[in-house]
């Protein structure tokens, strides 16, 4: 039969089966002595552990990833390290968004965050909406006469013919006088007057009007 026993037990218990257990930073001695009355032991040293908790934020999404391992937000946005460990943490935006920046960082350099455990800490990695540009351009002798609007609501083109979206967005552009309107290029549908767009990349539109008689 082997007893165990801990020196500080205010640093570490240890039960009867040797396992031990940590309360508080510090060391402690941890004994072993069998019925024959042969000692061994071992010095344990206890750190303090602290949480380090990812927030996201924004409209857009991504994942945030540590060194040493321990969060990936998505799924794991909170991890327990030693007191004092530096942990670096890396933002990666998903497709259509991009990485807006950081707080709560001791030091913060584009996607990449750096904290040391001093404490428990919390950090916000803020991920924006990618916004890409739709053009529209009249053409045909009655450009002048067409003007071309777009839902939702953004391109007046006449006045207005450039305009950024939400990666994604799907927009429709009606042009009129629809009478006048005699085809159209860069559309993934058409009908008509009517032209939908889905913005993955920057667009350009092309609308022709035919002149009056």
């Amino acid at each position: 039969m082997v007893t165990w026993t801990s020196s500080n037990p205010a640093v570490a218990t240890i039960d009867a089966a040797g396992r031990a257990t940590g309360a508080a930073q510090g060391t402690t001695t941890i004994t072993a002595t069998d019925s024959a009355g042969t000692i061994a032991s071992t010095t344990r040293r206890v750190l303090d552990r602290s949480v380090l908790t990812v927030v996201r934020a924004g409209a857009g999404s991504g994942n945030v990833t540590s060194s040493p391992a321990g969060i990936s937000c998505g799924a794991d946005c909170s991890e327990t390290y030693d007191s004092n460990s530096t942990v670096t943490l890396t933002a990666t935006p998903a497709t259509g968004s991009s990485f807006a920046g950081w707080i709560g960082c001791d030091a913060a350099t584009g996607a990449t965050c750096t904290v040391t455990m001093t404490t428990a800490r919390t950090v916000t990695a803020t991920f924006d909406l990618q916004r890409v540009v739709l053009t529209v351009s009249k053409t045909g002798l009655g450009a002048a006469l067409g003007s071309v609007a777009s839902s939702p609501s953004g391109i007046n083109c006449g006045a207005d013919c450039y305009e950024p979206y939400n990666f994604d967005t799907v927009v429709t552009l009606t042009a009129s006088p629809s009478l006048l309107v005699t085809g159209w290029s860069g559309c993934d549908a058409v009908s008509g007057a009517t032209c939908t767009v889905r913005m993955q990349s920057a667009r350009s539109v092309s609308v022709s009007f035919v002149g009056l008689p």
